[in-house]
């Protein structure tokens, strides 16, 4: 028997009758002594923007603690019936939420970060026969203060749960079959991919593939932990995707290019005029790294000595006026109160992963040559060893993943 965490997405557990076919799946399996389970759940889909909304209109500057237990109390409710579901089907489910289970996390509310699980409830369940029931996306701080994970949540909690009980893969269950090489609903010709190793995963998950949340990514390849990607609404077993270390020659055989991802809402920020000698671009990520804002790509225009610089990078659009607070701060702070701020929305970021891209030549090459023949003006330009992103107009993001992933993938 394997040892398995699964997690059900909003969608898989949005209506009663979805909860009750997850039920009769997890049910299956354990009668017929395939996994010994633990359940992590979201709250229903669309619940926890209901939540968030209420608590804009009662105080939308309301304290992060009170933030967090409002938002959380979605997979509460899940859980609670999640296992009233098992309970249909004759197994002796324990519903639990973070703080009851033992997920401690930091105090950073609405974007904690786990520091430990304990494991000797959900061993304890398991010996009696059970199956645990655990809410995703929350955890609590050595202060009793309920938190929450932020964006992705509940993936991350499915990870690190599976990570601390040493199970053999963690199973993501959501509204799609896995990954593809891109957004089906963007390229018509996107491919399922039965196999990704991390590296390429997490790529693609930080450059918005939207299937999984990065840090979920980056807690599976820290403990070498195998993920499936599955859809609990297609009763294929088989179709999926398995994140999972590569051996070396599935490593050397990986194509060039495996998937074209785009991000969209993107905006570029530009400050300019600051002297070389100020340190104003340690001053300035640091405020806004404090205000938990992620920046992506980033391009410093060094002049000659004496000269005055500029320094441009991109973010989320939904952060652009927390970005612009933490800017202002910096120059009240003085030693560059004269320098020029530029803010541009309207902007996308597409990427072509591979690990593949490695040892082959030339990439670059046709990356840029397909953009400009379909006149896709290029803004900024970011690479690693197996991406290469650019920022280019919003509205030639669809084009871009289009052209590209038929140069690279077909």
């Amino acid at each position: 028997m394997k040892r398995v965490v699964q997690k059900y997405g909003g969608t898989s557990v949005g209506k009663p009758e979805r909860i009750l076919a997850v039920a009769a799946r997890v049910a299956r399996q354990f009668r017929e002594g395939l996994t010994q389970n633990a359940i992590v759940v979201s709250a229903m889909s669309g619940e926890t923007n209901r939540l968030v909304d209420l608590m804009r209109q009662v105080n939308s500057q309301a304290s992060a603690r009170a933030y967090d237990m409002t938002v959380a109390a979605g997979e509460q409710v899940s859980v609670g019936l999640m296992a009233a579901a098992l309970e249909s089907q004759g197994i002796a489910a324990v519903p639990l939420l973070g703080h009851q289970l033992g997920i401690m996390t930091d105090d950073s509310h609405s974007r904690a970060r786990i520091q430990s699980i304990r494991r000797d409830r959900i061993e304890a369940i398991w010996r009696t026969g059970g199956i645990p029931v655990v809410a995703g996306f929350q955890g609590v701080t050595s202060d009793n203060a309920i938190t929450t994970l932020g964006r992705g949540g509940s993936d991350t909690s499915a990870v690190a749960l599976a990570a601390a009980l040493e199970t053999d893969f963690c199973e993501i269950n959501t509204d799609v079959d896995g990954m593809y090489s891109a957004d089906p609903r963007t390229v018509k010709q996107a491919r399922h991919i039965a196999k990704m190793d991390y590296e390429t995963a997490l790529e693609m998950a930080a450059l918005g593939s939207k299937v999984l949340h990065p840090r979920c990514v980056e807690l599976a390849a820290k403990y070498r932990l195998p993920l499936i990607v599955r859809s609990s609404f297609d009763p294929d077993e088989a179709k999926r995707t398995w994140i999972m270390e590569l051996t070396p020659q599935e490593a050397l055989e990986s194509p060039v290019v495996t998937g074209v991802s785009a991000t969209k809402d993107v905006t570029r920020v530009t400050v300019e005029g600051f002297d070389p000698g100020t340190p104003i671009l340690r001053d300035l990520f640091t405020r806004i790294a404090e205000a938990g804002i992620n920046v992506d790509v980033i391009v410093h225009d060094r002049l000659r000595q004496g000269e005055q610089q500029s320094v441009g990078f991109t973010i989320p659009t939904a952060d652009l006026n927390d970005t612009l607070k933490a800017i202002e701060l910096v120059k009240q702070a003085g030693g560059c109160a004269g320098v020029v701020v530029k803010a541009e929305s309207g902007l996308a970021k597409v990427s072509t992963v591979g690990v593949g891209m490695r040892s082959h030549s030339g990439v670059a090459s046709r990356f840029f040559s397909v953009l400009a023949k379909a006149e896709v003006p290029v803004l900024m330009v970011t690479t690693s060893e197996i991406k290469i992103s650019c920022v280019i107009p919003e509205p030639l993001a669809d084009l871009a993943s289009q052209v590209l992933h038929a140069e690279f993938i077909g």
